[in-house]
């Protein structure tokens, strides 16, 4: 999503969520084209392509909407439960919610006691680390001495 934030903020992530969920929503199949890009494209920057690349997740399965077909509507599971029924015990309600719910990589959606557990790392600090990390994982199979001089170049940038 694009944004004219200049900073990984709550500007960015807005501007890019409803930019890129307009986009979506108008019809528009290349959407990736704007992630990580800030200052209105005069800067890109590999946390926030990270961040951008859940947020695309997040809104081609909006995009996608809910499937309603005989399966998924559970005729027979209505009338069983029927009115004022608990649904989230059922077997089917289990099978199907994990194939409807977008499940995000960096977006904390643990309590504070467990996000403060476990390092208590705001967005950006995640998404840092996960660009360290494809960084350093061998994505393609360069010459040694080409793969240290992209390392060492995109490290300077990214730290």
């Amino acid at each position: 999503g694009m944004t004219d934030s200049k900073v990984l903020d709550a500007q960015s992530g807005y501007e890019s969520a409803i930019s890129s969920l307009l986009c979506a929503l108008a019809g528009a199949n290349f959407i990736h084209d704007a992630a990580g890009m800030m200052e209105f494209a005069l800067t890109a920057c590999y946390e926030k392509f990270v961040i951008d690349n859940e947020i695309l997740g997040m809104v081609m399965r909006a995009v996608d909407g809910i499937k309603v077909n005989k399966d998924t509507l559970a005729f027979d599971l209505i009338k069983e439960v029927g009115p004022g029924g608990n649904f989230v015990a059922a077997k089917h309600t289990r099978r199907f919610m994990r194939r409807e719910h977008y499940r995000p990589s960096l977006s904390d959606q643990n309590t504070r006691e467990r996000w403060e557990t476990k390092g208590g790392k705001a967005i950006w600090q995640k998404a840092g680390g996960k660009v360290r990390r494809l960084i350093a994982e061998p994505q393609y199979h360069l010459p040694t001495v080409v793969r240290q001089q992209i390392l060492s170049e995109i490290t300077s940038i990214v730290d």
